[in-house]
């Protein structure tokens, strides 16, 4: 019945330092103002499962539509099995706060060091204190600029919409 949650927006996970692997995830909330926090549901057999239990921390990267490649690639290979980077046309970049790497070609980079994880079921609820964010120009003004092509995951499956720059208010 999950699938009645859908359109998500899109996201990259990055974990891991010494290997970084990156993962798709829409499952990607705000939790907190002050301190900024925001949570990740990650599937236990998920190797950045692993490598968020490992390091304590993750990047959030914010995709556009140009990356949308990478974001299928990202969520379907095993980053534990292959070279799934290679497979990829991202450049892995040094993060501020973090030593888990941020993504170059990603309008925005949100740094996250793990404060809880809550056992959900099959997945667990990566709860984190966001330390430093950077951001593209998708971000200039302090808000989205709808201009850009945001990525929403339609439904299970290969199914990606977009936002619009329309802006509806009631």
């Amino acid at each position: 019945m999950l699938e009645y949650l859908y359109p998500f927006r899109t996201y990259l996970i990055v974990s891991g330092v010494e290997k970084p692997n990156v993962m798709t995830a829409d499952w990607v909330v705000p939790l907190s103002l002050n301190p900024q926090m925001l949570g990740v549901a990650i599937g236990h057999k998920r190797h950045t499962h692993f490598l968020i239990k490992k390091y304590g921390e993750f990047v959030v990267a914010v995709p556009t539509l140009e990356l949308l490649k990478d974001v299928w690639t990202a969520g379907t290979v095993s980053g534990a099995k292959e070279d799934k980077l290679a497979k990829m046309s991202l450049t892995l970049i040094r993060s501020r706060k973090v030593k888990v790497p941020s993504i170059k070609e990603c309008q925005a980079n949100i740094e996250c060091k793990v404060v809880k994880d809550v056992e959900t079921g099959d997945h667990t609820f990566f709860i984190a204190e966001i330390v430093d964010a950077t951001f593209g120009d998708a971000f200039a003004k302090g808000k989205p600029d709808l201009n850009y092509k945001f990525l929403l995951h339609a439904s299970f499956g290969k199914r990606f919409t977009t936002n619009s720059k329309d802006v509806f208010e009631p």
